[in-house]
């Protein structure tokens, strides 16, 4: 079973932060807004006047029409009563478009505020997080804030404005039978402040096990080949299933305190209006009060009591969104592990591509062992060199701070002449192409994805990389060509032909360093030529740092750097490190071996490093 997130294992309390975090959250992206709010709120008090008007209508109605008997007044309050209605409904017609308008723009620039600081974490910080519970935050939690902003809100000023006006009418038409009514509010008060801490806590683990399903899910459904070759079908059902057993089991515990809490708090809130029935009758029957105004005072208590009972139901929707609030305050405030400084400077033109080590060393966390120690390392402008070592000897890592992927903890690491940290990322990284050890590519079409590093590409460009790449053949075959969908992940196409794509989308940017970490797939012969002189074209006159795995790489570097326990322990050409040093003789016989035994078992092609 996977293991509970730390806001999962630990039961939410409630704090200042989580209680006011939903009003910081909404506040600063409510203001460019505030002219439509204005507007939308001058509206919910036009029509929570007209609905205050209503039992004094009532009043007038009863006392003056029917004791009277003029129906000719009758019929003038009746068709006034209709008239008033229909501007009720128009004014209730914009100021819900108004909110609902609002709500929508505010909630996606939550969302792109989100996904903003997201996307620019580090490839470290996914690899700890599940993607899953991410989105989850960002469609999820968003909804709830969402539900309150366009709903929740409005209603709280329109009950808020029912209950006040009501009270202040109440007591001008009789104190007495107001401090009746007034009972109900300090129990329900109470009640909805018990219930509503309930609420919270439920709603917050609620959506922590749901967003753990989520990811749960999204992994699945990311390795489904691997998931049937098992045929591990059935045991995921029952994974998913015990995990959304559990949100709905909390889901239940939440709807019997939202339950208890209207139900206590409708049961106070009308109880009290009994009382007044019970008390205003009385004095009715003692002539001390006449129908009319009783009427209108149990139509103003009702109020009262609808408003009560509205607001502790707002209360509880103000509890979760306060829940989800705190969720999405947490990844918003993680700060940008790699930023660009607060003034960058300018990488020289033309770009040559050389690159410096000096002194670097490395580590992926305080209390972490160093993955690099004490690197310097000179490659100049149009050097090939490929690095090599044992797994875990730091040949990925060493590659990986280049583009900043990853800072020094210590050293520094030029480019051009130029610390790395010292240029803006977006300067730094157009000079930069990686072809990964695994493509992966969009779920769009194969013009999207080799478009992707240089959306402002002519389609002659695309073509021209594509046919260096050896991609062109195989595309133009395809039923839809350039246009054909590739599925997530690119699973249409072969290994070799993903690779070929990878290749042209670099070819394309035309960087002037290049990091390849060589794919290590097997590939049948065909496949591996092509992909072999795609490879070549594109290290053609290119500073290229290659995290070697093919022997042919390694033989046709300018250098080769031996890599062991995170530092370089030599450096040479195939012959020199061949005949001197122990651990590269090693590796080079090993995968030697390997190649000769995969040759002879698919008729060629050689195996990686």
């Amino acid at each position: 079973m996977d293991r509970l997130s730390p806001q999962a294992q630990q039961e939410p309390r409630p704090s200042p932060k989580e209680t006011f975090g939903l009003l910081a959250l909404l506040g600063p992206r409510l203001k460019p807004h505030r002219r439509a709010l204005g507007v939308a709120a001058v509206l919910l008090l036009v029509s929570t006047g007209i609905g205050l008007a209503f039992p004094l209508v009532v009043r007038r109605l009863l006392d003056a029409a029917f004791l009277a008997g003029d129906g000719t007044l009758l019929n003038l309050i009746a068709l006034g009563l209709l008239g008033l209605f229909a501007v009720q409904a128009m004014v209730n017609f914009f100021q819900s478009y108004l909110i609902a308008a609002t709500s929508e723009k505010v909630v996606a620039d939550l969302r792109r505020d989100l996904f903003r600081t997201l996307v620019y974490q580090p490839p470290g910080f996914f690899d700890v997080r599940r993607v899953g519970e991410l989105t989850s935050r960002i469609s999820s939690d968003t909804g709830l804030i969402q539900g309150v902003l366009r709903f929740g809100i409005p209603e709280l000023l329109r009950q808020g404005i029912f209950l006040v006006g009501a009270l202040v009418l109440v007591t001008i038409t009789h104190p007495h039978l107001t401090l009746v009514t007034l009972t109900a509010i300090p129990l329900a008060a109470l009640i909805g402040w018990a219930f509503g801490r309930r609420v919270r806590k439920l709603t917050t683990a609620i959506q922590d096990l749901l967003a753990q399903a989520v990811a749960r899910a999204e992994q699945v459904f990311t390795q489904i080949r691997t998931v049937q070759a098992f045929g591990r079908e059935n045991w995921e059902e029952a994974r998913f299933g015990a995990a959304v057993t559990k949100v709905r089991d909390e889901g239940l515990r939440r709807a019997v305190a939202r339950a208890a809490l209207t139900g206590a708090v409708t049961f106070a809130a009308f109880g009290a209006v009994v009382l007044v029935l019970w008390e205003g009758g009385r004095l009715v029957l003692a002539g001390a009060l006449t129908p009319g105004t009783l009427v209108a005072f149990l139509l103003y208590a009702v109020f009262i009591a609808g408003a009560v009972t509205s607001l502790a139901g707002f209360w509880g929707n103000l509890q979760e969104a306060a829940g989800a609030a705190r969720r999405i305050f947490e990844l918003m405030s993680l700060p940008r592990a790699i930023a660009d400084p607060p003034k960058p400077k300018p990488l020289p033109f033309p770009p040559r591509g050389e690159i410096r080590y000096r002194g670097v060393s490395f580590r992926y966390g305080p209390h972490l062992p160093w993955v690099l120690q004490d690197i310097h390392l000179h490659i100049r402008e149009g050097e090939q060199v490929a690095l090599v070592g044992t797994s875990g000897a730091g040949k990925s890592t060493l590659a990986s701070l280049i583009p900043r992927f990853y800072d020094v903890t210590a050293g520094e690491l030029l480019v051009d002449g130029l610390d790395v940290r010292a240029v803006a990322l977006a300067d730094l990284r157009s000079r930069i192409g990686v072809v990964p050890q695994e493509p992966m590519l969009f779920a769009g079409t194969i013009m999207e994805n080799l478009a992707y590093g240089k959306p402002e590409a002519s389609e002659a460009e695309i073509v021209e990389a594509a046919k260096a790449a050896h991609a062109h053949e195989f595309i133009s075959a395809l039923p839809a060509g350039y246009q054909q969908i590739v599925g997530e992940r690119g699973v249409t196409l072969s290994a070799g032909q993903r690779q070929r794509v990878a290749i042209a989308r670099v070819m394309l940017r035309r960087p002037a360093i290049l990091i390849l970490d060589e794919a290590s797939s097997s590939l049948d012969a065909e496949s591996e030529a092509l992909v072999q002189d795609a490879l070549e074209r594109l290290m053609a006159e290119r500073t290229t740092v290659v995290i070697a795995h093919r022997l042919s790489t390694v033989i046709r570097a300018d250098r080769i750097l031996v890599l062991d326990g995170g530092r370089i322990v030599d450096e040479g050409t195939h012959g020199e490190l061949l005949g001197r040093n122990d651990v590269y003789r090693r590796l080079y016989q090993r995968q030697f071996e390997d190649a000769l035994a995969s040759a002879r078992g698919n008729g060629g092609g050689s195996r990686v490093l």
